[in-house]
């Protein structure tokens, strides 16, 4: 396929010469203007994939050519010819879209070269671009596909509980003899029913649990919360299952420390996951420790640790043991049955509190795992702001759809220069989202303007690059004392799947 290239200069001699050339050295099709108006008119009535301009003209020279090209037909690549005494005119015009000069005089065969390679470096963009446009599709495909298998299991798992446990509610009234009396055998064999129907059940609960995680509709109600009377509680609730196989149980808290932010139910289930396995995989007569510390590494965090005597796990299956129905290979875990979700739930948990987990392992001495939890700074967020984040982020998860989390805040001492132009910054925001439903609003403690935007990660892009526009245009440029603003920007899932967590990742963003 030949390209069209539009030759622009006010100069006749030129035009023709190039003209000349470029249809005798290429297969181009060429077209001719005299000068950027008239180029402009021919752009908007055929196509071309090449704009060859002079830079000085009279009435629209070839800087506005290329910006006025750049804005209303970016997909045409521009090229600038340029004397020695104007290469900073032809740097500025770089700047504004082109995608090469040329200097006067023309070397005719170096200047093809270079059109040439011009326009294949655009074959490559659009191919790079077309196979982007696939993967985001495929993307996007894996994404529904992924939203209905989550849909699926949580159905399938609502609608398997209720007929198991009206079979176990019979098995139930059979054992305890009121349908009549049963032989031995008979309870045996009832029995056996009774326990895989548990075991089914617990098998649902874990898919169902999964499935809320991995689809982002788990929900978080943080509050906070005294690690000591928490641990202590979940521990007492293990001391039979520990003493069955004369497992001691200790815990090491640290004195002083704060309270933590997080959802009691998901806490109190990631240690009864953690302990279950600590009691589960730890041979007769062993330890099993929970410890709590605060995590030196980063600031703001404790770090939970779960000890046990165990026979350990190998290195090479370190990484593994989080991943969905993953069991670790050995004799005494082949021994315990399980489903191999339980730690996979378990991560889920832990990263929906902000947190993350490890584990470490030695054959023969035991493993730790570990995961932290955010210290509770006390609830800092507007009222109006959280109302707002809440209900926005509800629907999301609701419908399955993205949420974006813009955090805008402006450096300056002076508290009455800070307000103003957060008004200011508050109006012009609201002229770069997309919709009307979208909220803009300042949070009042931090003088931090916070928008939530119910878009995905390439609407957020767009969006963002609309703020820094407009911020550049109204707040920065020709100020000879210009304010520093910055934005942080978060989007759900893709970036964070709780309420907290969106929040977290978009203030660290604004503090980077």
């Amino acid at each position: 396929m030949e390209n069209r290239i539009l030759v622009v200069d006010d100069e006749k001699e030129i035009r023709e010469m190039l003209l000349k050339a470029l249809t005798r050295l290429t297969e181009f099709r060429v077209e001719l203007a005299g000068d950027g108006e008239e180029a402009l008119k021919k752009i908007e009535q055929e196509d071309f994939d090449l704009v060859l301009t002079d830079l000085k003209m009279p009435k629209k020279d070839g800087l506005q050519l290329v910006a006025d090209i750049a804005k209303s037909k970016p997909e045409i690549l521009t090229v600038v010819m340029t004397g020695h005494g104007t290469i900073d005119s032809a740097l500025e015009a770089m700047k504004q879209g082109a995608s090469d000069y040329l200097l006067k005089p023309l070397n005719l065969e170096e200047m093809v070269v270079r059109l040439q390679k011009v326009l294949d470096e655009r074959q490559r963009f659009v191919r790079l671009r077309d196979f982007a446009a696939q993967l985001e599709r495929a993307n996007q495909e894996l994404k529904r596909a992924d939203g209905m298998k989550s849909e699926f299991v949580s159905v399938a798992s609502h609608e398997l509980r209720t007929p198991l446990a009206t079979i176990k509610n019979a098995i139930q009234l059979v054992l305890r003899g009121k349908a009549g009396e049963i032989n031995e055998t008979q309870t045996n064999f009832l029995s056996m029913a009774d326990k895989n129907i548990n075991r089914l059940t617990n098998i649902l609960n874990n898919l169902l649990d999964l499935s809320r995680i991995e689809s982002g509709r788990i929900k978080i109600k943080s509050q906070e919360l005294d690690l000591r009377g928490l641990v202590e509680f979940i521990l007492s609730s293990f001391k039979p299952q520990a003493e069955g196989k004369s497992i001691h149980l200790d815990m090491e808290v640290v004195e002083g420390f704060s309270p933590v932010y997080g959802d009691r139910e998901n806490i109190e289930q990631i240690l009864t996951n953690l302990l279950g396995n600590a009691i589960k995989f730890t041979p007769e007569g062993g330890k099993v420790s929970v410890l709590v510390n605060p995590f030196r590494e980063e600031g703001g965090m404790v770090a939970i640790s779960v000890r046990d005597s165990g026979i350990g796990i190998p290195e090479d299956q370190l990484e593994k043991v989080f991943k969905k129905f993953y069991q670790v290979e050995g004799s005494l875990h082949r021994s315990v049955s399980g489903t191999g979700l339980g730690l996979a739930i378990t991560k889920g948990l832990v990263e929906a509190s902000d947190g993350t987990i490890w584990v470490e392992s030695e054959i023969g001495k035991g493993s730790t795992f570990t995961f932290t939890l955010p210290v509770s700074k006390g609830e800092k967020r507007d009222p109006h702001f959280r109302l707002a984040l809440d209900g926005a982020f509800q629907r999301a998860q609701e419908n399955f759809s993205s949420l974006t989390l813009f955090l805008i805040e402006v450096l300056d001492e002076r508290a009455e220069a800070k307000d103003a132009l957060l008004d200011q910054l508050e109006e012009t925001v609201k002229k770069c989202i997309y919709r009307k439903l979208d909220i803009v609003l300042q949070r009042e403690k931090e003088k931090i303007l916070s928008v939530i935007c119910e878009v995905d990660l390439q609407g957020a892009q767009v969006i963002r690059q609309r703020i820094e526009g407009e911020i550049q245009k109204h707040f920065i440029k020709d100020r000879d004392n210009p304010p520093v603003i910055k934005l942080g920007v978060a989007t759900y899932p893709e970036e964070a799947i709780s309420k907290r967590n969106l929040f977290r990742r978009a203030k660290e963003k604004l503090r980077s």
